[in-house]
């Protein structure tokens, strides 16, 4: 496999009424130096299926029934994309609706041999009040830069460099596509961006996963459980604030901030760093 090349899937949402269809989309993204070719002709340029997640079984194949497409030699540049959206009805191979359940989609891109997924969740019934949006709404933002918002750039910093514990500090995470394309970043629930303050590590100790962190933007708080996705154009800036009540109780010493957007696929990127001193 080339490097630099990637695929993705993604779909509207991640919860579905009982009279929702699932939208699907599916890129390949060339981030590499080169260019890439591919042949279709044998087997299409992409293949999506839906399984059963607790089964395994494939219950939708896109492919089924269609003709063979002809042959064709396909060329994705440094830096493009190609992009494939498609209709799943909640029906199997064989016409028949599935039952309600959490379902894999699976999509394997030339030139990949193995499927990249995402999960949804079928429900059996309607949403309370109605599906405020019955209809799968095009996507209109243009599709995800390659390499997923790795040329982001972000800064952290606190309104003031030194604070006394038992005050409130004002933290401002900003995210800057500097690039000449549009970034379009995925997101598994509402959570599109998060900050974290952390007492920095004592020389040789060892600390737990998060025993450094003193408090978490996220923790404690609800989001909605369904995809959300955050697109900067090229040359935006997005500025996130938040506050920190600094604890009555914390020990005097420099801290650090952190800001990150916590993509799907259980990642972080455009992470920012900075610092703020606990004062007597």
């Amino acid at each position: 496999m080339q490097r630099g090349v990637s695929q993705k899937v993604i779909t509207d949402r991640s919860q579905y009424p009982s009279q929702r269809a699932v939208e699907i989309t599916g890129y390949l993204f060339n981030d590499g130096a080169a260019p890439i070719f591919f042949t279709i002709g044998t087997r299409f340029e992409f293949e999506m299926r839906v399984r059963e997640s607790r089964s395994r079984k494939v219950v939708w194949t896109w492919s089924k029934n269609k003709v063979g497409p002809p042959t064709e030699t396909i060329r994705v540049e440094p830096g493009q994309w190609r992009e494939h959206r498609e209709i799943w009805d909640r029906r199997d191979d064989s016409g028949k609706r599935v039952p309600a359940g959490t379902y894999e989609v699976e999509l394997t891109h030339l030139p990949f041999t193995a499927p990249v997924t995402t999960q949804v969740y079928l429900m059996d019934r309607e949403l309370p009040g109605g599906d405020p949006d019955p209809v799968p709404p095009p996507i209109r933002v243009r599709p995800p830069q390659p390499g997923g918002g790795g040329r982001l750039q972000a800064t952290i910093q606190a309104d003031r460099s030194r604070v006394r514990a038992g005050e409130s500090v004002r933290l401002t995470y900003t995210v800057t596509n500097p690039g000449t394309l549009p970034v379009a970043l995925d997101f598994s629930s509402g959570r599109q961006y998060d900050m974290e303050v952390r007492r920095r590590p004592e020389p040789n100790a060892r600390y737990a996963a998060g025993a450094l962190t003193v408090w978490q933007l996220s923790r404690g708080r609800s989001y909605t459980m369904a995809l959300t996705r955050l697109t900067l154009a090229p040359g935006e800036r997005k500025l996130f604030t938040e506050t920190w009540a600094v604890p009555g109780k914390l020990p005097v010493g420099i801290y650090e901030l952190v800001g990150y957007l916590p993509i799907m696929g259980g990642t972080n990127t455009a992470e920012a760093l900075g610092t703020l001193s606990v004062i007597p």
